[in-house]
């Protein structure tokens, strides 16, 4: 009974110091803020404000993953938006749907629902968008969009990286404060827990790309 006390108490004491590693040198754990309205709605269907997530330390940015970066028009908070098209691409989003330098691997599936209801802050509005999947740098991810989109955006990549919110209508992304130097960006990798608690079974312990 005793050695396997001690082998019990060595496995823990291990896994402990590669966890304190882990968290120490490669990911930080954070919590998406709910104090921003528009944020909150910025990120849906992939997040919600009150999930608890991983983020890295470090890492190099790809096309397609979830970055949370430095809110250039708030000191001291985050936006959370995708990598899409990086330095000296073109990119074009027509009817919420987007294209990079012309080409685009869009994916037949839709979500699962195929609509959520998100609220519109600067409107007021409960809006019914529509969910769908879409295929950038080897993997997938949902995004909405709306019936009634915003006019179209044409934009040359002069620096860094244009972000796109997953919500293309209800957004806080480079269409609002242009193209970021992600090298103070951090990659959304994994969804611990959401915000309704450990119980959610689907959205628990889930990859984020």
């Amino acid at each position: 009974m005793r050695t396997w006390l001690k082998l019990v108490a060595w496995v823990g004491g291990i896994l402990g110091v590669v966890l304190l590693a882990l968290y120490l040198f490669v990911f930080d754990v954070w919590t998406v803020p709910s104090d921003d309205p528009m944020e909150a709605a910025s990120i849906q269907p992939t997040l919600a404000a009150g999930d608890v997530v991983l983020v890295t330390r470090h890492s190099s940015v790809e096309r397609g993953n979830l970055l949370r970066c430095p809110d250039p028009q708030a000191p001291g908070r985050f936006v959370i938006a995708r990598a899409i098209a990086r330095e000296g691409e073109s990119l074009d989003l027509t009817n919420e749907s987007v294209t990079v330098d012309r080409t685009r691997l869009p994916s037949p599936r839709a979500c699962d629902p195929p609509t959520i209801v998100v609220h519109d802050p600067q409107s007021g509005d409960d809006l019914t968008l529509d969910c769908s999947v879409e295929d950038f740098g080897e993997r997938d991810f949902s995004v909405l969009h709306s019936s009634h989109p915003e006019p179209p955006t044409k934009a040359k990549v002069d620096g860094g990286w244009y972000l796109l919110s997953d919500d293309r209508h209800v957004h806080v992304d480079s269409r609002d404060f242009g193209a970021l130097d992600v090298a103070a960006c951090q990659h959304v990798v994994f969804r611990l827990v959401s915000a309704q608690g450990f119980g959610d079974q689907k959205r628990r312990l889930s990859i984020i790309w």
